[in-house]
């Protein structure tokens, strides 16, 4: 290549000042370049100040403001150009002048394209870090104004998509718990069936039709109490944390009254979501309402009348439930570890299905009622060579109702133990761990209880079958979302016992439990939440309680290092229940019974129920229609006697 060494310009025309300054660049050994030129005032010469790091080492000097577009026109022989000693004039210092000028333009044309290329990424990487600021920005406040987002960024379109995308993803995770509570609303009312089958198979053929009109008449008052107070008393508002009042019961909300507008569910307002997941607790509520009413019905049958067992569910629906629930389920309850400060304990009771507050509860009541209301007739009688009352079986009208009721009641509890997870989308691995030792305890439970009855009666009898698997079901009620499948399976073992020998323990004082509800529900429901302070385990327990409870906090379990805080917690939340239900169904159930009377008359329970208040026995029966002997003999002037068919 010819080297320029010199160059003498005898002219101040600004092209050939530019073809000078070329051969100049050449005579030093510089590239085209870096032409100490100005760069355009349109050209971004550093970046946002949110850029954490200066333009790349690689963007060139600024395109210069003069572009070489033509081939200089000034006079080759105003100038003279000294190559390796030889001066060049005239036609060959042109020729040269037009060779160095093309080469140089082409160099300029590469660079300024270059240079356009990394302008065009170094605003992409702007554009990039200014939209990832603003979604930073948005997640921040995406619960206050977009004017939070204004100080560091100039645009507000991203801000404002992002919070819009942030509101429909909230809004359909909202849809999803409401139709996963509404799902496990709908398993509580078939579980409802299965335990009026269950009690169906266990009553005497002379009950049956007694055992379901009662169980659906006290189904339609439980319904009608938790619209009217229940629900206004377990979720209405309650300000205990904020002041320290109250913590017992909820103050609005009777007879649902927000019910009323559906304007919002049916025109999709802003909180049709909202009103939608109020609808949904209702309705699960009212479930789990419904199933703790059920429960002294089982207990009571074949003795108590219908005033009797109607006033034991006004009082679970109306007064004992609601109160209970609140406490422990509601956010503001007195026992809730649903928020994070005013706390029992500094943690809160653990009752994620209701071993507490639905099996406990029930159990409680049907406790009271049995005790006041006495056994049925015949049950204990005094032999000749015995020195006390002894225990005679009552036939049962069909295993395999009780059978179906038990599998029905199964099936519904994986269900209804997982959807009783507050929030289905923030807690999916809750969810499935809560079925899984719902499967793993109850599973236990009813072997055990089959191994226990077989070892002292040498029979395996199906109601301890059936009866455990519900005594499992309600013990891991309580820790199904926090405890592992190793403590439920011990869980259910402990469960499996407490069942098996509170009805012993039942039997030997004397207290008639038809369908074994007490046992069931009560033993098995204060073993349970006893022992959800034992086995809860750390990380299960900070997944349940995210939103409140730390790892440090030494709410989980004993057995895990968590000190004797939960267990103690968990055992005051029992004993409340039972003091707190126990003393007001007491109470009410022994002045009705001393006032008007609870018992069905001893000459209508020999006759048989169905047979005097239900227009004769079941078709099932060998006799498919028995009158009652006292009614038409009065017709007839007595004496009369009818065949039985």
């Amino acid at each position: 290549m010819v080297m320029v060494t010199s160059v003498r310009v005898r002219t101040m025309a600004p092209r050939c000042l530019l073809a000078a300054s070329a051969l100049v660049g050449l005579a030093s050994g510089q590239s085209p370049t870096s032409v100490p030129v100005p760069a355009p005032t349109s050209v971004p010469t550093s970046g946002p100040s949110s850029v954490p790091t200066p333009a790349p080492s690689s963007l060139p000097i600024p395109a210069p403001t003069l572009s070489p577009t033509d081939t200089p026109d000034c006079d080759a022989s105003l100038m003279t150009a000294t190559f390796d000693g030889t001066t060049y004039t005239g036609a060959n210092l042109q020729f040269l002048i037009e060779t160095l000028w093309n080469s140089t333009k082409a160099e300029y044309d590469n660079v300024v394209e270059r240079w356009e290329n990394e302008r065009e990424m170094w605003e992409s990487e702007e554009t990039y870090l200014s939209d990832m600021n603003e979604i930073k920005c948005a997640l921040e406040y995406k619960n206050s104004s977009i004017g939070n987002c204004k100080p560091h960024w100039k645009k507000e379109s991203m801000s404002e998509k992002v919070l819009t995308t942030l509101k429909v993803a909230e809004s359909y995770n909202r849809m999803i718990d409401v139709v996963a509570t509404l799902t496990g609303a709908l398993f509580l009312y078939i579980a409802k069936f299965g335990y009026l089958a269950r009690t169906v198979g266990m009553v005497t053929v002379s009950s049956i039709k007694t055992t379901i009109v009662f169980d659906i008449l006290t189904s339609s008052l439980a319904v009608l109490a938790w619209w009217s107070f229940g629900y206004g008393l377990a979720f209405g508002k309650d300000n205990y944390p904020e002041s320290g009042d109250n913590g017992l019961y909820g103050g609005d909300n009777f007879f649902s009254t927000n019910f009323n507008d559906l304007s919002s569910l049916i025109g999709g307002g802003d909180d049709t979501t909202e009103s939608a997941k109020t609808h949904a607790d209702f309705l699960l509520h009212l479930g789990l309402s419904l199933i703790c009413v059920g429960i002294p019905v089982g207990t009571l049958a074949e003795r108590a009348t219908i005033h009797f067992t109607i006033l034991s569910a006004a009082i679970i629906g109306v007064v004992i439930y609601p109160v209970v629930a609140h406490v422990f389920w509601d956010e503001n309850g007195w026992f809730s570890p649903y928020r994070e400060k005013k706390l029992l304990f500094d943690c809160g009771v653990v009752d994620t299905a209701g071993a507490g507050v639905v099996h406990l509860t029930g159990a409680v009541v049907a406790l009271a009622a049995a005790v006041i209301i006495d056994a049925r007739r015949e049950r204990w009688t005094m032999n000749e060579d015995s020195a006390k009352p002894v225990l005679q079986p009552k036939p049962q009208y069909s295993p395999a109702f009780e059978a179906f009721g038990c599998v029905i009641v199964f099936v519904t509890s994986l269900a209804t133990s997982a959807f009783c997870v507050r929030e289905f989308t923030d807690d999916g691995a809750t969810v499935g761990r809560a079925i899984i030792n719902n499967l793993i305890c109850s599973g236990t439970s009813a072997f055990t209880a089959c191994i226990f009855g077989h070892y002292y009666t040498g029979v395996v009898s199906p109601q301890l079958a059936g009866g455990g698997m519900i005594a499992g079901i309600a013990t891991i009620a309580s820790g199904c979302a926090v405890v592992t499948p190793e403590g439920a399976f011990i869980m259910g073992f402990v469960g499996g016992i407490a069942y098996y020998m509170g009805g012993a323990l039942l039997i030997t004082i004397r207290v008639d439990d038809v369908s074994h509800a007490i046992s069931m529900h009560g033993f098995a429901g204060v073993v349970g939440l006893i022992m959800t302070g034992l086995f809860a385990d750390p990380v299960f327990y900070e997944q349940a309680f995210y939103d409140t409870r730390y790892y440090d906090s030494g709410c989980y379990g004993m057995f895990y290092n968590g000190g004797p805080t939960a267990v103690l917690t968990q055992s005051y939340g029992a004993m409340t229940i039972i003091a707190y239900a126990g003393t007001i169904s007491t109470l009410v159930f022994g002045i009705y019974h001393l006032a008007i009377g609870g018992r069905f008359p001893e000459k209508m329970l020999e006759q048989g129920l169905d047979s005097c208040r239900m227009g004769g026995e079941t078709p099932y029966t060998n006799a498919a229609h028995k009158p009652d002997p006292l009614k038409y003999a009065k017709i007839d002037g007595g004496g009369n006697e009818f065949d039985e068919d």
